[in-house]
């Protein structure tokens, strides 16, 4: 078994990390899993672990937490150039957190009961991180620009959306630590979808994929590694995550009207029937805006188009059965 680091966001998913990792870690000791263990405190944290822990010697390293843990720890197994710290290490997640949509792609298996379906998981998980295998995933670069206009560079595993969804992403994370715990990642962005409409305007963009072009009028377009994001919603039924493509969903000249009537048809993949959708298929991609436009980026706000995207295939070493 690989020499582990187990790094968890104390507050990811009200605390739900932290009650994960509880019921966990005894069962982690019973099976001779060699571990450590280090508490995040704020932002960068996981980054900065899982690099001083691959520079150590450390093989595995798992984010305990939601899709914005996993994001850090990625984010810290690359290098800038997008290559491993140590290609012999990989990644795990034992989920928790808000969304924590990554591990349905993962697993490929639908949201159902949320109970259940989280149960399940998080026992796969476990198998998984204590045995040898693993594959091949792919990741993401984005490049964009922070809210000063300062350009950012970052990996991402799972999903970036352009417009509402970086609107919606920004409402749920201000709610952190104001809300019941009680309320799930399920209600916390379908809320801030219905807030977010509030202030919903497309913009002109100019989308560059591969080696074709299209212009459209948009406030929500979805850069894919995984299916899910945003508490379950399967904004890219089709997306692998280790087919070497992002699946890129587009909408055009959508009005609020449109989105409020898709929203059922959203979380089961459905709204790619409306004549207003289409999707694209490509290892590069670029949106072009005239103004800053929020972007989600596994799950975390604070960044905008114009952006760049590459797709690094089978880049990263994870622990999955």
């Amino acid at each position: 078994m690989y020499r582990t680091l187990f790094v968890i966001n104390p507050i990811s998913g009200g605390g739900d990390a932290l009650r994960t990792w509880a019921r966990v870690r005894p069962e982690m000791a019973r099976s001779g899993l060699q571990f450590s263990e280090q508490f995040t405190a704020g932002p960068g944290d996981a980054t900065q672990a899982t690099i001083d822990a691959l520079r150590s010697g450390i093989l595995q390293v798992v984010a305990v937490g939601g899709d914005g843990t996993l994001n850090e720890v990625l984010n810290g197994y690359l290098d800038p150039e997008g290559r491993p710290l140590n290609p012999d290490a990989r990644l795990a997640i034992l989920p928790a957190g808000t969304g924590s949509d990554f591990r349905k792609s993962l697993y490929q298996s639908e949201p159902g009961a949320h109970g259940q379906h989280r149960f399940d998981c998080t026992q796969k998980a476990i198998l998984a991180i204590t045995s040898d295998q693993t594959r091949p995933v792919d990741a993401g670069l984005v490049t964009c620009h922070d809210q000063q206009g300062a350009p950012v560079t970052r990996f991402f595993m799972n999903v970036v959306t352009f417009g509402l969804g970086g609107d919606v992403s920004r409402l749920v994370n201000g709610w952190r630590g104001r809300l019941p715990t009680w309320i799930g990642g399920r209600i916390r962005f379908a809320s801030a979808a219905v807030r977010a409409l509030a202030y919903y305007k497309t913009n002109p963009v100019a989308i560059q994929a591969d080696n074709s072009q299209v212009n459209v009028e948009s406030n929500l377009i979805v850069v894919a590694n995984g299916r899910f994001a945003g508490g379950g919603m399967m904004l890219a039924p089709a997306a692998l995550i280790d087919d070497g493509l992002f699946d890129i969903i587009i909408t055009n000249r959508a009005s609020r009207l449109d989105v409020v009537r898709e929203l059922p048809r959203i979380r089961r993949g459905g709204y790619l029937d409306n004549p207003k959708v289409d999707m694209l298929r490509a290892a590069e991609v670029s949106l072009v805006t005239s103004r800053p436009v929020p972007l989600d980026i596994d799950g975390e706000s604070g960044n905008y188009a114009p952006a760049r995207f590459r797709l690094l295939p089978s880049v990263i070493r994870f622990a999955a059965l």
